[in-house]
């Protein structure tokens, strides 16, 4: 993955003056483009390029997409190690899933430009953006679609200047769920007059749904076996598996709970009751925290899981689960398509903006009046260098959070079969 502070550079002091000369072009052409009616969507082109958790958010207001015109063409336009939500989700057909690879600057560029002309073909007339204040993400639609663009604008608000590239201005409120914002982005196209989108109503993020997932038995299957190769036959044994994740993503790492409460969390869990099983989950570039924490713990119930598994076999893994701890990241949502209940620590960012959907997440949050501390207006850049917010919420408090959960559910002898 190309750096993400390169990535930010590159976005604000290359998007900027790019954006602005797309503004003029758009008003100089404006003569030549215009037409008396913007058109009915029919080809509709969703931007969500990064964060696998939000996309998960974003499931609603696809739906909204549908009910309001079922005939038309979905296409979705991601980073392509994001690819797997989108396709646990069926967001859209597979085949109109377009990737855009961030392994690398060359790559970022050529797998855009294919990605481009590949929209190009498809006749887009209409994108809508998620990505709320990115340049490039606007300079693409821009680029891609003359028809219905749909986006957050800044209007009042200093910064975030990404010139005047659409057609359907939204405005972006920091005080709503994140899944209201991707609901307002989609009403916003179905409005009568595109000239004054500004958002006039009332959602509530708790009337939102999101499909639930039924592992493919092949993944569970391979899942199985993967487990019985760390000593877990969960075939003949009746056991409580609690997930934990003690990572974010890349992009956000002030978003960890302290590697050294992870570790103090799975012993104490693991001596609370001898059917506890303690299962670390994380991507391969994770290995090493996990490895901390198994060094550190010494139990043959406690099996690192960190890169072994497919997002369909981690899908298959939450089904058999009892409980995930994990800091504010995507694994929080994935959980939700599996209905698992899930202990989700906030820090940097909050509940109120992303708390998973469906309710059967606890989220901690110290509430600092620092905090949250990354937005949309920082391009998630925060100015600590330490989450004093995470450190606030203690060992024993996530642990009684637990516990509590694991009592009342009584889910605690799933298996396979």
């Amino acid at each position: 993955m190309v750096n993400v502070n390169l990535l930010r550079f590159i976005d604000r002091f290359a998007g900027v003056p790019l954006c602005l000369l797309l503004t003029l072009v758009r008003y100089l052409a404006y003569p030549f483009w215009r037409n008396s009616t913007l058109p009915s969507p029919k080809n509709i082109l969703i931007i969500k390029l990064s964060e696998m958790g939000s996309t998960v958010l974003a499931y609603p207001a696809v739906e909204e997409i549908r009910e309001q015109v079922p005939k038309a063409q979905i296409f979705s336009l991601v980073f392509r190690n994001n690819r797997a939500i989108i396709d646990a989700l069926k967001l859209t057909r597979s085949d109109n899933i377009i990737t855009v690879d961030a392994g690398s600057i060359t790559n970022l560029i050529s797998s855009g430009w294919n990605a481009f002309w590949r929209l190009k073909r498809e006749n887009i007339d209409t994108t809508i953006d998620m990505d709320f204040f990115s340049r490039f993400s606007a300079i693409f639609a821009f680029l891609v679609c003359r028809g219905n663009r749909v986006g957050f604008h800044r209007f009042t608000n200093e910064g975030l200047n990404r010139g005047k590239l659409l057609t359907h201005e939204v405005i972006y409120s920091a005080h709503v769920h994140t899944s209201v914002a991707f609901m307002v982005l989609v009403r916003a196209l179905f409005y009568p007059d595109a000239t004054d989108i500004k958002g006039r109503e009332m959602i509530n993020e708790h009337e939102f749904r999101v499909p639930e997932y039924f592992p493919d038995p092949y993944d569970m299957e391979k899942l199985r076996n993967k487990l019985k190769e760390t000593g877990l036959d969960i075939g003949r044994k009746n056991m409580c598996i609690v997930l934990v994740n003690p990572n974010s993503s890349d992009l956000f790492p002030l978003r960890r709970w302290p590697l050294g409460n992870f570790i103090s969390l799975s012993s104490k869990l693991l001596s609370s009751r001898n059917d506890i099983y303690i299962a670390i989950t994380g991507v391969e570039s994770e290995r090493q925290d996990a490895e901390v924490i198994m060094n550190t713990v010494q139990s043959p119930r406690c099996i690192n899981l960190v890169g072994k598994t497919t997002f369909q076999e981690l899908l298959a893994l939450y089904s058999i689960s009892s409980l995930m701890v994990t800091n504010d990241s995507g694994p929080a949502h994935f959980a939700v398509l599996t209905r698992l209940p899930t202990v989700v620590l906030f820090g940097p960012e909050t509940p109120a903006l992303y708390a998973p959907l469906g309710g059967k997440a606890k989220n901690l949050y110290a509430g600092f009046v620092c905090s949250p501390c990354v937005s949309v207006n920082n391009a998630k850049a925060s100015p600590c260098d330490r989450s004093y917010c995470l450190e606030a919420i203690s060992v024993d408090q996530v642990l009684q959070c637990s516990m509590k959960i694991l009592d009342d559910t009584a889910v605690i002898n799933k298996s396979i079969d």
